[in-house]
């Protein structure tokens, strides 16, 4: 359902994951504010809007996951799921989006 404003989560059923089920479901909520997601159609994070830090040097590891890519890419080929929500931010091209920076105030 095309701008809906309607999330569909499909949580996990062990108590172990209920950190991955909140990366989730904060995930799903801010596609209702506007966001997009950043991962591409294999589930990679994208360049440069599906890092958590896309300016980082070298650029891998990262250290956390971009909340709309939903994975913490390790290098070009690998990557993986965050365990918590502590480790996944929104960065400026969802902070963007959702109108919680100016558009105009990055590069």
């Amino acid at each position: 359902m095309k701008k809906g404003l309607l999330g569909l989560v499909h949580a996990y059923a062990r108590p172990a994951q209920n950190g991955q089920n909140n990366i989730v479901i904060a995930h799903e909520l801010l596609h209702t504010v506007g966001a997009t997601d950043k991962y591409g159609e294999l589930g990679a994070s994208l360049y440069p809007g599906g890092y958590a830090d896309a300016d980082r040097q070298p650029r891998y590891p990262q250290r956390h996951a971009e909340i709309m890519s939903g994975r913490i890419p390790l290098s070009a080929t690998r990557s993986h799921m965050p365990e918590r929500l502590r480790h996944v931010i929104v960065n400026r091209w969802t902070a963007a989006e959702i109108n919680w920076r100016d558009n105009e105030s990055f590069d």
